[in-house]
């Protein structure tokens, strides 16, 4: 997955102060997109998990006017990331801003990271410009990574967001014949199919999230939930928790078209094939695994 990275690029996210060198990474975002460079672009036709892009990121040394605006990010191994907080920058040469959605796409997996996690805390940033409490302007806590009011002394953290993505299977008497739920979102230009997700709400511990989300958007009944792993997805501020559940009673589905566009049943010999080589996601990690494993999966 996205956050899975190898021992050379170990995430630090203990705040610093510290100034951007030559060499550190400094990022900027403009309406959801991001200061980026294509080294490579894949085929036209290529699967959405592989689909060949090569990409790099600015550093401070790539502009020719120093944004004034810097706050550091995080580390990854030996390389540090920067943002850039002012509206417009000059864009060095050689870069565009690129959608961070299709960036997920992209290589490499550490600057992949990097620019979702850095897209989170960018918005973050922007969203709290002015104290929510009193109207006042905030500033950037000096040693911690808050924004604080100096007016009423307000504390703001960034957002994290707790969701579930559930795995809903139906076992059969031949293991062959086992099946998971697949679902299509509604009012989407590029709709994979994924598995049921949401986020929690007020009040509301994981295992009722998964239970809640399972019967409003295909209206079934789940047992024996599994907790697999989690995973922090920085495109809409979530922390992710994985989860396996049986279907409970009966297997009908009733579908919420406000939310999807389809869902289905799928043994593993029917399942679709575009989530192989999908490197990013917690749902395409759990959809390859039952396609491949089987019940063993979650076992």
């Amino acid at each position: 997955m996205i956050h899975e990275l190898d021992a050379t690029y170990a995430l630090d996210n203990h705040f610093e102060p510290h100034e951007a060198r030559p060499e550190d990474y400094l990022l900027h975002f403009s309406d959801g997109a991001c200061l980026a460079r294509v080294t490579h672009v894949g085929a036209a036709d290529a699967d959405a998990g592989d689909s060949g892009e090569v990409f790099d990121l600015p550093r401070a040394r790539d502009y020719r006017r120093r944004p004034r605006r810097v706050t550091y990010l995080f580390s990854l191994g030996a390389a540090r990331f920067f943002l850039a907080l002012d509206d417009r920058v000059a864009a060095p040469a050689g870069f565009a801003y690129e959608s961070v959605n299709w960036l997920r796409r992209a290589e490499p997996q550490h600057l992949l990271f990097a620019a979702a996690t850095a897209s989170q805390l960018n918005r973050w940033y922007r969203a709290n410009r002015f104290c929510g409490r009193c109207g006042h302007a905030t500033e950037l806590a000096p040693s911690s990574r808050e924004i604080v009011c100096p007016s009423c002394a307000q504390i703001v953290y960034p957002k994290i967001c707790p969701g579930v993505i559930v795995a809903v299977v139906r076992q059969a008497a031949d293991p062959a014949d086992d099946a998971i739920v697949l679902t299509r979102y509604a009012g989407r230009t590029t709709a994979l199919w994924a598995l049921v997700a949401g986020f929690t709400e007020i009040g509301e511990p994981l295992e009722d999230t998964v239970r809640r989300e399972v019967r409003e958007e295909v209206g079934l009944s789940v047992r024996n939930l599994r907790f697999y792993k989690s995973q922090p997805w920085g495109f809409t501020d979530t922390l992710l928790a994985g989860f396996w559940c049986e279907v409970d009673g009966a297997s009908e589905l009733a579908v919420d078209h406000l939310e999807l566009k389809e869902a289905r049943w799928f043994t593993r010999a029917e399942m679709p094939l575009e989530r192989v080589g999908d490197r990013a996601s917690l749902t395409g990690e759990m959809i390859e695994r039952f396609r491949t494993m089987g019940r063993a999966a979650w076992a």
